[in-house]
């Protein structure tokens, strides 16, 4: 769900960034074939001086050709030397080297890289950092960067969203579900908060409640295993066995497989058929 990729820098916009002449026929040659991985290998056997002047041409091409380790790698070996005289400063390095290592599975050390990113004004760092976290299934870290999201930004409806997913997945159900009413009264287009509202809700069992925030999320967002589990979980406690069914093969769709949906899904279509009065609680979460 969430996560902010970064948008790659046109290549017509770095062609303008500097002079056609100072680029070598070759390299030229490949960005406008968009090359990627051509241009990644050519910038590995360029002087160092070519490297230096034109290393945003050379992270984006390692960037789009998915080279994440040797990106990373480039990223850290630039980071200082184009800070030296600076000091620490928003930069496209920093953004990339975020980047890299949540695809390579990083994703504590893409938080904090993300948090440094928002730290130096990149508001979108927050949210990254936050999805890293997520990710990673770290609630602390999740819970202490929506804090200082929440400290700089006061009253944000994404910073409260965040913060009440993670208190939610530490099983402060109660201080959750005030965060995440407050983020979708002031933003009602947040999916994920809409949904993690709806998984409190569940939780307390407001079945009726639950189903219209969990429908309201697969409105903003729609075929998402996780609200479609929870309406189904709503639906199949209300009683209402053929949404319930529906929703749990939608998400088994998704997710084929899953054991939990599986039994679900069973669960649905058998009180379907008989409609016999069953315990609440049937359904798993």
């Amino acid at each position: 769900m969430l996560f902010n990729t970064l948008p790659p820098v046109p290549p017509t916009a770095q062609v303008q960034a500097a002079p056609a002449e100072a680029f070598s026929a070759a390299m030229e040659a490949l960005l406008k074939a968009k090359d990627w991985a051509g241009l990644a290998d050519w910038f590995e056997s360029a002087t160092p001086s070519i490297r230096g002047k034109h290393y945003d041409v050379w992270l984006q091409s390692l960037n789009r050709s998915r080279r994440w380790a040797r990106l990373v790698e480039v990223c850290e070996a630039l980071q200082p030397q184009l800070e030296a005289k600076s000091g620490p400063r928003l930069g496209i390095y920093r953004l990339y080297r975020a980047q890299g290592l949540g695809q390579l599975g990083r994703h504590a050390e893409a938080a904090f890289a993300y948090m440094e990113v928002a730290r130096l004004g990149g508001l979108a760092g927050f949210t990254n950092a936050c999805s890293e976290a997520q990710m990673g299934e770290d609630w602390d870290d999740m819970l202490a960067w929506s804090e200082e999201w929440l400290q700089k930004y006061p009253g944000d409806a994404a910073g409260q969203a965040w913060l009440g997913d993670a208190l939610a997945h530490q099983g402060k159900l109660v201080e959750a579900e005030a965060y995440l009413r407050a983020a979708v009264e002031k933003d009602p287009k947040l999916a994920y908060a809409w949904n993690n509202l709806g998984r409190c809700l569940n939780q307390k069992k407001a079945w009726a409640e639950a189903r219209t925030a969990l429908t309201q999320s697969l409105a903003l967002e729609p075929a998402q295993v996780e609200p479609l589990m929870s309406r189904g979980k709503a639906q199949f406690e209300l009683g209402q066995y053929a949404e319930s069914r529906d929703d749990f093969r939608a998400a088994l769709a998704l997710r084929p497989g899953d054991p939990v949906l599986r039994e679900n899904l069973r669960q649905a279509e058998r009180y379907l058929l008989t409609q016999k009065p069953r315990k609440s609680g049937a359904a798993k979460p």
